[in-house]
């Protein structure tokens, strides 16, 4: 009887255990709800707020992502992104934070023409081509398809120009190539370019000795058996040395025999600023449908506005200058002249031209012009271009001519709003 009613008590006991847990375990329940509302809230906060460490890239120089967009649909659909936060839209948002279809593609812009290009196309590695510019090397053959041309004076009262673009891989003909000059050196560190010349001065030779990082093809002095080549119909007519020529594609078989970098240094940033789209200068009183700028007694180069297409055409020695591969007069919608000290160097008539430091010049564009600065640090610093307020200068998209001649002839280039015919 006992043992009958001490097995009746122990049940009893475990059924009322057993309530007590049950009991328990629901309370329990009740209290972890909320909680789970909030893990819940600030999961849909991290993939709805602001991006993290592994945020996408937005390219320098661009409008930053429009984030209103992700406010309102944040408000809008808490609810139901705590509810269903499934395992694929976790997928798409890894890395970056914003849910990439409320986010326009980042736009890149060119670095030599401030054009809208892709991410591969702005750091592609430009080039830049020495360019015989003398009267009997007539015409320039490929020199159109530059991005940008720099102009210097070299002895005997001419110029030589430096054409600079980065694409250039499916241009037949690029000529005729001269030989370097110390100073264009320096500009072509400006563009992180590979540079392309027939020779040079001792002067050019003893920098290419102190700068051995400079990735550079020389047609008399290296080894080059499918880059350059000599034109036989320009012999014909022309001294041998008006001769050498080059293309894209033996530009690309000597960078491939070299094995040189073909991409833009990653801390590369560009050195010329653009506006996003085609800006008048302002101001009054400073048409600038015509001008000429001297770089001696003998040469000077003429730009003539065309204000229904935004570009100004180029004249030199008197007639139009010409692409001897198009037919085409050259033309560009930024003109620059910037103003440096040149010197005689030797016996030969050689000159330097001293782009440490700084200066002066003209912005042209849009039939207007301005006075801006110009600043160059080192040697192998980058050329900088500045309003007169020290504020960064701004180029119009396109493509520029940068005319660099004597602060002797600073009082004598010619800006008037005379029209003058392109040809």
């Amino acid at each position: 009887m006992e043992s009958k009613y001490l097995k009746n008590s122990l049940c009893a006991i475990f059924c009322v255990l057993l309530l007590l847990v049950f009991a328990a375990c629901k309370e329990d329940d009740k209290k972890t709800e909320p909680e789970s509302e909030t893990a819940s809230e600030e999961t849909e906060e991290t993939l709805s707020g602001e991006p993290g460490g592994g945020a996408t890239e937005i390219a320098a120089g661009t409008a930053e992502p429009d984030t209103s967009a992700e406010k309102e649909t944040k408000g809008e659909d808490e609810t139901d992104k705590s509810e269903e936060t499934t395992t694929e839209s976790k997928a798409s948002n890894t890395g970056s934070g914003y849910p990439f279809d409320m986010y326009e593609t980042p736009t890149y812009y060119s670095y030599l023409t401030g054009k809208k290009c892709t991410r591969k196309e702005q750091r592609k590695r430009p080039v830049a081509i020495m360019i015989n510019n003398i009267r009997q090397a007539m015409p320039n053959v490929g020199i159109s398809k530059a991005d940008i041309v720099y102009e210097c004076m070299v002895e005997g009262g001419i110029t030589r120009l430096m054409m600079v673009l980065s694409d250039y891989e499916d241009v037949p003909v690029f000529g005729s190539v001269r030989s370097s000059r110390e100073y264009f050196i320096d500009l072509s560190r400006t563009h992180d370019a590979i540079y392309i010349h027939a020779g040079g001065s001792p002067q050019a030779y003893e920098q290419f000795a102190l700068r051995p990082m400079i990735d550079r093809m020389d047609g008399v002095n290296m080894y080059f058996p499918n880059t350059f080549y000599r034109d036989a119909e320009r012999r014909k007519t022309m001294a041998v040395e008006h001769t050498l020529m080059t293309s894209g594609a033996g530009i690309v078989k000597g960078i491939e025999q070299q094995s040189y970098r073909t991409t833009l240094q990653p801390e590369y940033k560009g050195a010329f600023g653009f506006n996003e789209e085609f800006t008048d200068v302002g101001g009054e009183n400073n048409t600038a449908n015509y001008m000429c700028v001297p770089y001696s007694n003998a040469f000077k180069a003429e730009f003539i506005y065309k204000e229904d297409e935004k570009l100004y055409y180029r004249k030199q020695y008197g007639v139009a200058h010409i692409d001897g591969a198009t037919g085409e007069q050259i033309k560009f919608e930024n003109v620059i002249v910037l103003f440096a000290d040149y010197s005689l160097l030797d016996e030969k008539g050689r000159w330097s031209c001293d782009l440490t430091g700084n200066g002066y010049g003209f912005q042209v564009t849009g039939g207007r012009y301005k006075v801006i600065k110009w600043q160059k640090d080192t040697r192998e610093g980058a050329l900088a271009l500045y309003n007169t307020d020290n504020t960064k200068l701004l180029l119009n998209p396109g493509k520029s001519f940068v005319c660099i001649t004597s602060k002797a002839y600073n009082k004598s280039v010619v800006i008037n709003a005379d029209k003058k015919d392109v040809n």
